[in-house]
């Protein structure tokens, strides 16, 4: 399924200023920080979750090696 960018942000940018509106948020969020939010973040907790579990399996593979 293909997507067309341009009218995705905008209307992630409409949600964003209606529920901003609706929450009665004080601090307006820009739109480049909610696409970061919701694409980026997810992508970065799952490579730091990845690293972890990568160094807790080499650091027990390690320690039973004789």
């Amino acid at each position: 399924m293909m997507f067309n960018v341009a009218g995705l942000l905008e209307v992630v940018g409409w949600a964003l200023d209606v529920f901003q509106v609706l929450g009665r948020n004080p601090e307006f969020f820009e739109r480049s920080e909610v696409v970061d939010l919701l694409c980026c973040v997810p992508y970065q907790l799952l490579a730091r979750a990845f690293t972890s579990l990568l160094g807790s399996l080499r650091f027990r593979l390690a320690t039973h090696v004789e």
